[in-house]
């Protein structure tokens, strides 16, 4: 047995006892308080419950639309890092054959120039790149880790309303 049903057997025992000694009249005055109390302990107990339960379901369906928007944000900041490094490599190689073909008297002297201009803009942009996603990378990890410290928050305010709503209902909160 729960401890509201204990609670409950024990409170019936009680009324019984006493209606033993009291009148007709008193009897049947007690019997319909011992039912309504009966009645309101189990709505009271039953709405505590629930309550618990929505509180729950709020604080989990927060936390996990933080750690999706975090994630949608860390993959934002990797598309955009990895869109400006073929930009940048791109740019790079056009203005290598821009060079190539304008100095053609100087060709392999310029050529090389340009090929290691092109290799450091590009080793530049790698850098850059790895740099952002890295970046991106710890945010992401941030969010999940705020994320964890929120649930683990929310799931100690449950506990708590938990108790505090079986101590009032006068059921022993170690359920919890």
């Amino acid at each position: 047995m729960t401890s509201s049903k204990i609670t409950l057997a024990i409170t019936l025992i009680a009324l019984s006892i006493g209606l033993n000694a009291c009148t007709e009249t008193q009897k049947e005055s007690a019997k319909e308080v011992g039912a309504e109390v009966s009645s309101e302990v189990e709505k009271m107990a039953t709405q505590a419950k629930q309550k618990s339960l929505d509180m729950y379901d709020e604080t989990k369906a927060g936390a996990s639309g933080l750690v999706d928007k975090a994630t949608v944000m860390a993959n934002d900041i990797k598309d955009k890092a990895s869109d400006t490094y073929a930009v940048t490599a791109e740019k790079a190689a056009v203005m290598a054959s821009d060079i190539k073909n304008k100095a053609s008297d100087t060709y392999a002297v310029t050529a090389e120039k340009a090929v290691v201009m092109a290799s450091d803009i590009k080793n530049k942009a790698s850098d850059t790149y790895n740099a952002t996603a890295e970046k991106a990378s710890d945010a992401v990890h941030a969010s999940k880790n705020k994320a964890t410290e929120l649930k683990t928050d929310a799931a100690k305010k449950l506990r708590e309303a938990c108790i505090v709503t079986k101590e009032k209902i006068g059921q022993d909160p170690q359920d919890c």
